[in-house]
């Protein structure tokens, strides 16, 4: 009998979300490779080599990178008040 391959897909708003997200993806991978190789307690670097998938990762930093954008310009915005307030 033969197995339908599933395609997964994950999606994340949050940093955590992204990072529990490639968490499981790591850890069904290993599940696979170790149902692949039962014999074998540990997966050996060959497996994973060897071992074809596909995986397509999309990633989006608009919003980090606004944010930070957003954060240097109060901080700069700040520094130049501080500055202005101590030269009085």
């Amino acid at each position: 009998m033969a197995i339908v391959p599933p395609t997964y897909e994950w999606t994340a708003t949050t940093a955590q979300e992204a990072e529990t997200s490639l968490e499981a993806v790591r850890n069904l991978i290993d599940a696979h490779l170790k149902t692949l190789v039962p014999s074998d307690p540990f997966i050996k670097n060959d497996t994973r080599r060897n071992t074809p998938l596909t995986m397509r990762i999309s990633l989006d930093l608009g919003p980090v990178i606004e944010a930070i954008n957003e954060s240097r310009q109060l901080n700069e915005q700040l520094d130049l008040d501080d500055t202005a307030s101590t030269d009085s």
